[in-house]
């Protein structure tokens, strides 16, 4: 078994660390899976239940009756019951924050902590018996963060007052630039960059993010194809405007990589 990598104080391993604390000792904070088909009749603590729902054996019905729980009690108690929930979805959360943190890595600590209070609120509104809704509060959570990115590159996009130096601009900068930069130029919808950005560089499968939007599988592919060939065609046209901000700006918070923690690819442990 692999190591495991030394806990930061950022919000996500925090989050780990109280979750690690609450589901440990002589009295962890279990979950009574009785009423759960799939699942031993007992209370099971909320670790090992973690633990059973990233296995790729456990069906879909189990975890949507486990999320649906857990989410029924932060509803219902909150504290420790909210924790527990936002801790058996933290590797979901590691990975739909990922490629965010990757496009403005300065802001790490932003992102993450953006990415657990769009979860709360997700958590406050939502419907427990809804399928597929693990995936449905990942991908709000990562909506709630990419608000938070989008801001920061359009700031990093303004021009600074200060000449520095830059590296050379890749062809079209980096992917959630471009979708930010077409976002801003009227191209395609804040929602379509969203579902572009989460299938295509995020990892999320398209069949995850139609659950998330509340669409069928073939409307939501039809709607990322529609959304892909505007762009496209924007940007292979003479519209597509120049990459401005990679001339003599000044450096900007979320070009800045000082202070923040590392920030490994998330494995799905």
């Amino acid at each position: 078994m692999a190591a495991r990598r030394p806990l930061s104080d950022s919000p996500f391993d925090t989050l780990e660390r109280t979750f690690d604390l609450l589901v440990t000792g002589p009295r962890p904070l279990a979950l009574d899976a009785t009423p759960i088909a799939g699942l031993p009749e007992r209370p099971i603590p909320l670790g090992e239940l973690k633990s059973r729902l990233l296995h790729p054996s456990t069906p879909f019905e189990v975890r949507d009756a486990v999320v649906a729980r857990l989410v029924t009690l932060a509803q219902t108690e909150g504290g420790r019951w909210t924790v527990g929930l936002a801790g058996v979805l933290l590797p979901g959360l590691r990975r739909a924050a990922w490629p965010l943190v990757q496009a403005c890595p300065g802001k790490t600590l932003d992102i993450e902590a953006e990415t657990l209070a769009a979860l709360l609120a997700a958590v406050a509104d939502c419907d427990p018996n809804r399928e597929r809704l693990a995936a449905r509060l990942c991908w709000l959570a990562r909506a709630g963060a990419n608000r938070l990115l989008r801001a920061e590159l359009a700031e990093r996009a303004r021009p600074g007052s200060e000449p520095v130096s830059a590296a050379p601009p890749r062809p079209w900068g980096h992917p959630d630039l471009v979708l930010a930069k077409a976002v801003r130029c009227g191209v395609i919808e804040a929602a379509d960059a969203e579902l572009i950005g989460a299938t295509r560089i995020g990892g999320v499968d398209l069949a995850e993010a139609a659950e998330g939007l509340g669409l069928a599988y073939k409307a939501c592919h039809q709607r990322r194809r529609r959304a892909e060939s505007a762009l496209v065609e924007w940007l292979t046209s003479e519209a597509y405007p120049p990459d401005e901000f990679v001339e003599k700006r000044a450096e900007t918070p979320c070009s800045s990589g000082g202070g923040r923690p590392r920030y490994d690819r998330p494995t799905g442990r």
